[in-house]
């Protein structure tokens, strides 16, 4: 009786649930982490905080004081992991070229010494970016973790990855790992008998 004169209607509008992540500072790639893929601001806010605003439509990103820096229509597709604008990027990507020194091609050759199936890895590694200057960081740890270590092996690491289409530097790793292993495993197991050998049963 006492309110209903000053109610006033509903919006005619829908509410969007959002979600809120405070970074205390933009990484030196200038790219924040959400739901497995990392959204662009531009270059300049390097080393400041930020908040990120998710709906299931948008990813806003706001400074501190809340003001708005850019947005991004949110990405659900597997690839690519990163979603950049070109006006965020350092002129002529100057970041990616003073970390490795290195270009596309280079990586292309280095995984072509190793065999076929690096190769394929690498070029999808390499295309899984909307910018490939920011895959190659992956390529360089990727390619570095074949060093020393038999290039079949590492072909037939990068093949599963292929054919699990997990083409990341953490799944390459894990495989890698696990085939170096059981190499290691089946190669003690299959030693001869000697009386200078104990054995594993000599520890139970």
């Amino acid at each position: 009786m006492y309110d209903k004169p000053q109610m006033k209607s509903l919006s005619d509008g829908y509410f969007s649930q959002c979600d809120y992540i405070a970074f205390t500072k933009v990484p030196n790639n200038y790219h924040l982490l959400y739901d497995d893929h990392y959204y662009s601001v531009n270059y300049t806010y390097y080393g400041k905080p930020v908040i990120l605003k998710a709906t299931m439509s948008t990813i806003t990103i706001c400074d501190s004081n809340n003001r708005l820096i850019c947005t991004h229509d949110r990405a659900y597709k597997p690839f690519p992991k990163y979603i950049t604008k070109s006006e965020h990027m350092p002129p002529q990507h100057d970041f990616y070229k003073e970390v490795n020194g290195s270009d596309g091609n280079y990586y292309r050759r280095w995984a072509s010494a190793i065999g076929s199936s690096m190769s394929n890895f690498i070029e999808i590694v390499l295309h899984s970016s909307e910018h490939e200057e920011q895959s190659y960081n992956s390529c360089n740890g990727i390619l570095h973790l074949c060093d020393g270590k038999s290039k079949i092996l590492c072909n037939v690491a990068a093949h599963k990855c292929i054919d699990l289409k997990s083409c990341k530097y953490t799944y390459f790793k894990r495989i890698l790992n696990d085939m170096l292993n059981n190499e290691i495993s089946e190669a003690s197991e299959s030693l001869p008998d000697h009386k200078n050998i104990r054995g594993k049963d000599f520890y139970k």
